[in-house]
Formats: structure tokens, sequence, C-alpha cells
């Protein structure tokens, strides 16, 4: 006689720090997939931020959200880790609060653990979300593919975004959760080395996404990836081989150096601006990425400065 599976029990971990409104948005599109079914709790962690439009958002969905603010901001790290304490589920899902969710989005999460329950995690990917008046900054970072996606280097999968993340509950104690000194914007990198370490079984599925705002100006845009070279530089010094170091820069290097590392990242970006038809339309993405890249790049080496991490701490 054949006995169904029991179905994952999912938490859905959400870290909030400034955006009401994204919140807003984010629980609007889980409320059909979370209302009246069996083994799917919402967590939101207010990470310190005092905006008086959050009590009005909560107070919509409270009797389905299970809400904690916390006294101060400790950042996205500390925030998930504070919801994870929290939660019942046997998988842990993250995602973050400038995200929307397709309404199938727990139940194509469901069929995948379904159709191998031996997954540790699952990593999906992020599709930009358009506003209904976008700028001209936002149409430029949509068609420079600026939003996060999984990373791999010479096909080693080194970053799943914790935007869209499924992790079984157990392999997540086991490692500690997200180490928060890694922070800010590595805690993907540095969960998923771990991940890679512990020998959890992890897959990427293309088909399993949220859609991820992709308003922000110029100078929020940079100093995103700026803080992304920090952290960055925060995770590779707890790893022992880092996969990538060599697509890092140095902290000290000739100028002759900058200029070859502008011009590769340039060849780089030539397969996202080929679609575009005229070099007019191309020039634009390419200058987008070079400076984006050398944000990150500057970043990582602003981090050498900062204090230092000790190779005897744990891997992340």
């Amino acid at each position: 006689m054949f006995i169904p599976r029991p179905e994952p029990t999912f938490s859905i971990v959400i870290p909030t720090y400034g955006r009401p409104r994204g919140l807003a948005r984010l629980l609007n599109s889980l409320a059909p997939q979370v209302i009246g079914r069996h083994g799917r709790e919402v967590i939101v962690v207010n990470d310190g931020s005092r905006e008086p439009a959050y009590e009005a958002i909560i107070n919509r969905h409270r009797g389905w959200v299970n809400y904690i603010a916390t006294k101060e901001n400790r950042g996205q790290s500390a925030a998930r880790n504070t919801g994870v304490a929290a939660a019942t589920g046997n998988y842990l899902v993250f995602v973050d609060d400038d995200c929307a969710a397709p309404l199938d989005w727990l139940d194509q999460l469901t069929a995948i653990f379904a159709a191998d329950p031996t997954l540790d995690a699952v990593g999906g990917r992020t599709k930009p979300l358009q506003s209904q008046y976008p700028r001209w900054f936002e149409k430029l970072l949509i068609d420079g593919g600026c939003h996060p996606n999984p990373v791999y280097y010479r096909d080693q999968l080194i970053v799943m975004v914790s935007a869209c993340l499924a992790v079984r509950r157990s392999v997540f104690d086991q490692l500690g959760g997200f180490v928060e000194k890694v922070t800010p914007l590595a805690e993907d990198r540095n969960l998923t080395t771990r991940l890679r370490r512990a020998g959890a079984k992890c897959v990427i599925k293309p088909e399993w996404f949220v859609y991820h705002d992709m308003t922000s100006t110029p100078k929020q845009h940079f100093r995103r990836y700026f803080n992304y070279g920090r952290g960055v530089n925060k995770a590779i010094a707890l790893e022992d081989v880092p996969l990538d170091r060599t697509y890092w820069p140095p902290a000290r290097r000739s100028m002759v150096f900058w200029w070859a590392r502008a011009c590769a990242r340039l060849r780089e970006t030539r397969a996202l601006a080929a679609k575009k038809r005229s070099p007019l339309e191309r020039l634009p993405l390419i200058a987008l990425a070079a400076a984006t890249n050398l944000a990150m790049d500057i970043g990582y080496i602003y981090a050498e400065r900062e204090e230092p991490m000790h190779a005897k701490d744990p891997v992340a």
C-alpha cells in the first residue's frame, strides 16, 4: 500500500529595514499561499526600523504573520537568525522585503522537495520587478541584469542568493546559521561555502524565482556594490581555498593592472550588451557594468583597511 510522504513544512523568514511598502507588497503576494494552508508560516523581523508605517502593515496581516521587532539595527544576517529562532518548520525559506513572490512560489518549492526529498538546499533566482513608471536608471539596471542571481565560477556554485533560498532546518542549525560578521551582502556566499564544505546536497532551480524591485538611485546602486565588495573580502578571508580568489583584486597593484582588469570586465559585459542593436544602446550597459565592478573592487580593497578577519575563525 502506497503511503504518501507528508509535505514539508515551511517557515518563511523575512528581514526588513526601512522598506514598509516593499514588505506590504511581499506579504500581499504571500497571503494566498499561506493563509489556510497547513505547514506554512511567515516570520517578519523588523531590524530596528522605526517607521510608523510598519505597524499599519502588520495590523492588516496580524492573523497569519509572526512579527518580531528588534531594538537595534544589526543587519540582515542577524535579523534572519532571529527569525529562524522563532521558526517551527523543517525547511527555512528566505526572501527579502524588496521582492514579490509568484502565486505558485511555495507550491513549486513543495514539488521540488517532493521530487527529491534528499535535497538540503534549493536556490532560486530573481527576475526584475519594473515599477509602473520606471525612470531611466531603473531601466538601465534592468537591461544590465543588475539583480541578484546565483553565481558560478568555473562551473562551481559559489553563491546562492538569500532572496530566494530554502534550506533544511537541521542542516542550517548544524552550520550555526548566518555568520553576521561577513555582512554586508556576502552572507549568501558565506552560507553557500559552508553548505558545500559540509557536503550538503544543493541545487539551483532556475524555474523557482521571485520578482526583485529594481528602483534605485545611482548612489544607492554603487554603494550596494561597494558594500558587496567589502563583504566578499571578509568572506574570502574565512575560506581555506577560495575558488575565485584570482577574480578579486589585491590591495596593491600598479595602474597597468587596473587598466587590464577594466578591459577584462568590459569584455565580460559584451554578452549582455549584445542584445542591443546599436552602439549607442550598448554603451550605457558597458559603462554601467564597468562602474559597478569598479565599485565592488574599491569596496574589496577598502575592506583591507578595516579590522581583518582571522584564519582561525570558523569558515562560513
